[in-house]
């Protein structure tokens, strides 16, 4: 049934046997025809029957396992990695590091699953928006019976302050239909929720109301045509139902993620190919038998940013608590990664950029006959009735500045209602004092001035006016007054009065500052066409704006529409949508993410549910509806849009500690794998996986720190460039990793720190473990060389017989590269957990890092973790893991210097020969914690020359078009970024390209005229067209 674009709606599943039917278009009893029933309504029976072709008038609710839910958190490719190291490490029967990777995994699942626990409440809103309880005539009587038991053929009724339970079509009054409109009391819809029109609308019989709309007057009898999910409101819950969108960030994460896999891959492959094809390592079952595999948990738990989603969560959780404080609620944390992004806002324009709330404008306000401006404002207040409460009564009478008095110097004596027919209204009154009566008539303009003396004269100039009006979009009412009660009155004009819904005070100050942040504000409106461009052209915005027309016939592919070939130019170029439904919204916003925008979307609305949802950032402005606040990503507490600005500002900053962490976590990524997979296929040496988690626990923790670091918010909308990120990380990662290889070389190949300092000597060459041996550490147990360790009664009392297997050579050698390779262990450790946090400094500015300050927790968050960091360094894990094959109560393992080392105590080493000879044991390395500081010192600072080599070879943020100077001393994103040509231009959508810049030049509107309408003047309202298929739906022949 589609038509024209537009989403079709369906009652009943019929198949073929169905009928295309516009309620609105047939007659009542052509109604009751179709859905087979009586105006006095349908039986019992006929409810059950019908619910069982129709449904329950209500939205569906999908339902989901939570622990299911919970558990897909735990499939992705972070956590694979991290179940896969847990998998290990329980196969090893390493109970330590199994519990530390479960607990990160389960704290990331856990804050996944938190953020996301409210995922369905969109749905839940606009089905607790159905009324809950409706009155319909069954079985001849009328009953109250629940909303969602109502089915097409109901006969109910509807009155003041009722929500609309079903898509409904108005009965006529009485046994006979009306001849005229003015015959019968209308009923005052207001469906502003629905369509963004701002006043209520009077509908009559045969006219059609929507469910979720409110009374605002009257009482009718009323025949239901479609329920629940085949209503025009059941329409928006439709798209909100199939929009499934992942969060961008969630995206990202995955992709780096992905990344990460690859290059454990990679070193997995290559370190099990060496390790057991060159240096033929044994592996058997039991604790410590395999420090191969134990190794893998290296590369595995170091090679995975395995705290991202936590620090990436945290932060964002912290960002959304201080929004919190400035006016805007975060439901989904991810969309302040996606805010910071945006570069397209799309705003609904009733009750968002306007108050929703009918106005007179005093300055435009066009008097005659000698009168002045407040003589208008008073006639048109004395030409209120007030006790009704008719929306444009009321707003008359609260123009004129004295009301609170007018009542009491003057007396209604009768009133002549509007009616369709006359568009007038007439009110006699009469004065308190002075006795005199008087008639004052409101109406349409065009049919006001023809009731005056003077028209010939007069007409002419209230026609151009009125035509002005109506091309700015102002609603116009005429005003005029007359002598007397009674007799054929003389009627004087007294002027013409513009009603619009003004902007709100802080509108325009809003779209200009996202204007200069290079963000682009499209206005989406279900109002008319020119009251769409006369608040764009009061607010500073483009007045290229487009009807529904224009996107439909766009979308059918009909040649050049508006100057645009396709659908999606006419969409990424236009300032505006008028005349919208739920579905064109979710359309507009779909097309500008498939152009690769970041679309952030603001309403109040249930017509503006669907695009919040389907939004990257929907924005809930204070006062929304449930359904609006339930789809939208972020909810304003305070009125207004201006604290969208701060929300703006406060998002980028947290984007720039993002992107600060992701450089840093992914340069650590390869920097471990590199670092740890070079030493083991090289040299042959084992790291302990517990020092990896916890240098991913004291640094990766720290780093939450971010959260209040100092940064300058980017002017332009921020991307994740993934490309920069990875190439940086990996140069990064290759420094460091050449660091770490360079010290570890010194310390354990050479003798230089031995020499030139105080400290034991680490060296583990051959030549040297010999030398040291055979000159001192066998003297000095009183063995040889060459006997065996029969000789050495507390190993021959351990080993026993199979004592004369093994020599004193080859085991002192073995206890000595076990005690300073765990050592060194403690010392490697140490300066790649300094070195490795210290780069957050460099990758968090574009400056000279020691002259840019950073948040006074970033620097307390470094200093409690490398402290950690030291204590552990230096006093080591007495000799945690032991060696699996082990003698007690070692013999040659003392120190260069001739001592025991004084944090190790439990003194277990290796037996030669055995795979425990590679247990990554760690034991303090004590004064080589100053080596570790001094040396990750020295080679911090060629951290800044290579980041500026990067950004000049990347031309990152247009580093390489600005001078170095202005580049280096300059303020991040914005020096940068005009100088990479992307200028900050209010006529142009800055970010996106100078080519997709929308032309903002001011339209003409002039020569387009308007008509009348029912009581106001100037046909304001959306038109047929806009409405045209909403009351069209499919029913069984």
């Amino acid at each position: 049934m589609a038509q024209n674009g537009e989403v079709g709606v369906k009652v009943a599943d019929g198949g073929a046997e169905d009928q295309e039917v516009d309620f609105k278009k047939v007659s009542q009893v052509e109604a009751f025809e179709i859905l087979k029933c009586t105006p006095h309504g349908i039986t019992s029976a006929e409810v059950q029957e019908r619910l069982k072709t129709y449904g329950y008038n209500k939205l569906p609710e999908e339902t989901r396992n939570p622990i299911l839910v919970y558990l897909s958190y735990m499939w992705n490719p972070l956590s694979w990695a991290m179940e896969a190291a847990a998998i290990i490490a329980i196969a090893l029967l390493d109970y330590a590091d199994f519990a530390l990777i479960v607990a990160l995994l389960l704290v990331n699942s856990t804050i996944s699953y938190v953020e996301e626990a409210n995922a369905d409440k969109a749905i839940k809103a606009l089905a607790s928006a159905l009324a809950p309880r409706a009155k319909a005539l069954r079985d001849g009587e009328m009953k109250t019976v629940d909303a969602s038991e109502l089915v097409p053929g109901d006969v109910i009724i509807v009155r003041l302050g009722d929500i609309v339970p079903a898509d409904i079509k108005i009965l006529f009054e009485g046994e006979v239909a009306p001849v005229h409109a003015n015959d019968e009391t209308p009923l005052q819809v207001d469906q502003a929720a629905l369509t963004g029109e701002s006043l209520p609308v009077k509908k009559f019989s045969g006219d059609v109301a929507f469910a979720g709309s409110t009374i605002k007057q009257g009482e009718r009898h009323c025949l239901v045509y479609a329920t629940g999910i085949n209503s025009f409101f059941g329409r928006a819950a439709a798209l909100m139902g199939s929009t499934n969108a992942v969060a961008n960030l969630q995206k990202i994460m995955t992709r780096i993620g992905g990344c990460c896999l690859i290059t454990i891959g990679v070193w997995i492959i290559i370190e099990l190919s060496v390790q057991f094809g060159h240096y033929h390592h044994s592996c058997r079952a039991g604790v410590g038998n395999c420090p191969t595999l134990t190794n893998m948990l290296v590369i595995i738990v170091g090679g995975i940013p395995i705290a991202m989603p936590t620090v990436l969560s945290v932060t964002l959780a912290l960002g959304a608590f201080k929004l919190a404080r400035e006016g805007a609620i975060v439901s989904r944390m991810s969309a302040v990664e996606e805010m910071a992004g945006m570069d397209i806002l799309c705003s609904d324009k009733t009750g968002t950029l306007t108050l929703n709330k009918l106005t007179v404008d005093h300055v435009n306000t066009y008097n005659m006959s000698g009168h002045s401006i407040e003589d208008v404002l008073k006639f048109g207040a004395l030409s209120a009735n007030i006790v009704t409460e008719e929306p444009i009564d009321m707003v008359l009478h609260e123009s004129y500045p004295e009301r609170d008095t007018l009542w009491s110097e003057y007396k209604l004596a009768k009133f002549v209602p509007f009616n369709p027919t006359d568009k007038i209204t007439i009110a006699s009154v009469t004065d308190v004092k002075t006795g005199e009566k008087m008639r004052v008539m409101k109406g349409a303009p065009q049919v006001v001035v023809r009731f005056a003396h003077d028209c010939a004269e007069i007409e002419s100039a209230c026609h151009d006016k009125i035509v002005e009006y109506a091309n700015r979009g102002f609603r116009a009412l005429g005003i005029a007054r007359a002598e007397g009660h009674e007799g054929d009155p003389t009627w004087v004009m007294v002027g013409l009065v513009p009603l619009f819904d003004p902007p709100r005070h802080d509108t325009k100050d809003t779209i200009e500052r996202c204007l200069e942040m290079g963000i682009h504000v499209k206005m989406i409106t279900g109002d008319q066409l020119l009251i769409g461009k006369e608040t764009a052209k009061q607010l500073g915005m483009g007045t290229n704006m487009f009807t529904t027309e224009a996107l439909l016939k766009a979308k059918q592919g009909i040649g050049l529409v508006e100057g645009h070939a396709s659908v999606e130019d006419l969409i990424e170029n236009a300032d505006g949508f008028a005349e919208v439904y739920p579905e064109h919204k979710f359309m507009i916003v779909k097309v500008l993410q498939e152009r690769k925008h970041m679309c952030g979307m603001t309403g109040d609305g249930v017509n503006d549910a669907p695009a919040l949802k389907k939004a990257d950032v929907g924005i809930a402005v204070a006062g929304a509806t449930d359904a609006a606040r339930g789809a939208a990503d972020i909810v304003l507490t305070e009125p207004g849009l201006y604290t969208i600005v701060g929300a703006i500002i406060g998002a980028r900053k947290i984007f720039q500690r993002m992107t600060t962490y992701s450089r840093y976590t992914v340069a650590m990524t390869f920097r471990i794998c590199f670092t740890f997979g070079l030493l083991t296929v090289i040299y042959d040496w084992y790291f302990p996986t517990i020092l990896i988690v916890l240098l991913a626990v004291f640094n990766d923790g720290a780093m939450i720190a971010l959260s209040k670091d100092r940064v300058t918010p980017s002017r332009l909308p921020n991307r994740w460039n993934l490309p920069s990120i990875f190439t940086s990380g990996i140069v990064y990662g290759l420094y460091l990793t050449l660091s770490s290889w360079v010290l570890y070389y010194v310390a354990t190949h050479l003798d230089f720190f031995e020499n030139k300092t105080k400290l034991v000597s680490l060296n583990v060459t051959e030549e040297s473990l010999t030398n040291f041996c055979t000159s001192f550490a066998i003297p000095a147990a009183g063995a040889t060389p060459d006997a065996t360790l029969c000789t050495v009664p507390t190993y021959a009392e351990q080993l026993g017989a199979s004592c004369d297997q093994y020599d004193v050579l080859n085991q002192c050698i073995t206890e000595q590269r076990y005690v300073r390779g765990a050592m060194m262990r403690s010392l490697l450790y140490l300066q790649v957990s300094v070195s490795g946090q210290a780069l957050v400094f460099v990758v968090r500015c574009v400056e000279y890092s020691l002259l840019s300050r950073a948040g006074l927790l970033t620097y307390v968050a470094f200093f409690v973790a490398q402290v950690a960091s030291t204590l552990i360094a230096a006093f080591g894990f007495n000799g945690y893991e032991e060696p699996s094959t082990n003698l007690e109560d070692c013999v040659f393992c003392t120190m260069s210097s001739g001592n025991h080392n004084p944090f190790w105590n439990k003194r277990a080493v290796p037996l030669e020969g055995t795979e425990s000879a590679f247990t990554a044991s760690v034991i303090g390395c004590l004064g080589y914690v100053i080596v570790a500081w001094i040396w990750s010192a020295i080679w911090y600072m060629g951290l800044d020359p290579l980041k500026w080599a990067l950004f000049y070879v990347l031309n990152e943020e247009g580093f390489r078009n600005g001078g170095f100077f202005s580049t280096f001393y300059g303020q991040r994103g914005e020096a940068m970024g005009t100088s990479a040509g992307v200028g900050i231009n209010k006529n142009s959508m800055s970010r996106v390209s100078l080519a997709r810049g929308s032309a903002q030049q001011r339209v003409s509107m002039g020569g387009k005229t308007s008509g009348g309408i029912p009581g106001v003047g100037g046909s304001m309202v959306p038109g047929p067209a806009m409405l045209e298929r909403a009351s069209i739906v499919r029913v069984p022949k």
